[in-house]
């Protein structure tokens, strides 16, 4: 004797059993029996019913997954693979290699910059200014690349015709400079700041003084 499984295998596994009803009697329209349809009894088709009821969760695609879960699944990269900067002796990683011309010395450079202590975005120049509504906005920041930055450094905007003053924005750390040097528009890079000269001597928001923190740099454009 077959056992429900074996009678109606077709139709475990399916969403909806195909059942159909033929002179007042249930018949199952499953190829399970040779030439043709199965006539089904209620009670198989009660069991049908759940266990195709069972098995429709299976059967479901697994929703994609969040892009943002997907970044934090990835691994930090160890600093043994960061190459030494031969300007300032710092380690740095190149995310992404970008476009075009090289940043030299010299060269005036639009960037924005993110400062990371222990996962805290301390200092970033995209969230450089709080409005009305807790709204924060953007400010690139633009500097002559491999030369000292001065408060007097311009940083781009919206408004004072295009130019905000730079002691009114974020203040990016000294290694800024040279970190850039070797970058393309469109490159994004990661310098480890272990050098306190290099970064901030007395702190600044949550970096504490003389504090090791990731500098994170995207170059917008190379002028």
């Amino acid at each position: 004797m077959q056992s429900l499984g074996q009678k109606h295998a077709a139709c475990f596994g399916t969403v909806q059993p195909r059942l159909t009803t033929q002179r007042h009697k249930l018949v199952c329209q499953c190829s399970a029996a040779a030439g043709g349809s199965t006539q089904t009894t209620r009670r198989e088709a009660l069991l049908l019913g759940i266990t195709a009821a069972a098995a429709a969760p299976a059967l479901l695609p697994l929703p994609a997954q969040a892009g943002f879960k997907k970044e934090l699944k990835k691994k930090k990269v160890p600093l043994e693979d960061y190459t030494v900067s031969e300007f300032d002796g710092l380690r740095f990683y190149d995310k992404q290699e970008g476009r075009g011309k090289q940043v030299q010395t010299g060269d005036k450079v639009v960037v924005h910059f993110d400062c990371k202590f222990k996962g805290i975005d301390a200092v970033s120049s995209r969230y450089a200014r709080t409005l009305g509504g807790n709204r924060t906005i953007a400010e690139p920041f633009e500097f002559t690349a491999g030369e000292r930055i001065l408060l007097s450094s311009k940083v781009a905007g919206d408004t004072a015709g295009g130019l905000f003053a730079g002691g009114s924005g974020p203040r990016p750390p000294p290694a800024l400079s040279t970190a850039v040097l070797g970058m393309k528009p469109g490159g994004k890079r990661t310098v480890y700041i272990d050098k306190p000269e290099l970064g901030y001597v007395k702190g600044n928001q949550e970096i504490p003084a003389g504090a090791a923190f990731d500098l994170e740099i995207e170059v917008l454009s190379v002028l």
